[in-house]
C-alpha cells in the first residue's frame, strides 16, 4: 500500500507543478497563457488527491482540512476549465487571464494550507 500511496503522491506533485509552474512563469503576461497545462494539472490534482485521501482514510481523524482543500481544488478546476473552454472558443486571449490567475493563486493557497495546517 505504501508503493501505491507514493505513486499517487508523485502524481499529485506533478499536477501541482503543472498548475503553479506556468502560473509563476506567465503571471505578468497579458496573453498566450498555458491554460491547457493548468487544466491538466487541475484534473490530476483532483484525481490523485481523492485517491490519496481514500488510501489514508483509516488514519484521518478530522476531515475538515480535507474538505477545505477539496473545495479549493474544485474551484481551481472550475477556473481552469472555464479558462480552457474560453481559450478554445475565442483563441488564447486576454479573456482567460482572470481564470488563469484564479487557478494559479488558489493552487498556491492550497499548497500553503497543505504545508502549514
Amino acid at each position: 500500500m505504501d508503493v501505491l500511496y507514493s505513486f499517487f503522491l508523485v502524481g499529485h506533485f506533478i499536477g501541482l507543478a503543472a498548475i503553479i509552474g506556468p502560473f509563476l512563469a506567465q503571471m505578468r503576461r497579458n496573453s498566450d497563457f498555458a491554460i491547457g497545462a493548468v487544466f491538466g494539472g487541475a484534473i490530476t490534482q483532483l484525481v490523485t488527491g481523492i485517491a490519496l485521501t481514500g488510501i489514508a482514510a483509516a488514519n484521518i481523524d478530522d476531515y475538515t482540512k480535507i474538505f477545505v482543500k477539496l473545495g479549493i481544488a474544485v474551484v481551481v478546476f472550475v477556473a481552469a476549465l472555464l479558462g480552457w473552454l474560453r481559450a478554445r472558443k475565442n483563441g488564447n486571449t486576454r479573456a482567460i487571464k482572470p481564470f488563469f490567475h484564479a487557478a494559479g493563486g488558489l493552487a498556491i493557497v492550497n499548497t500553503i494550507l497543505a504545508v502549514f495546517w
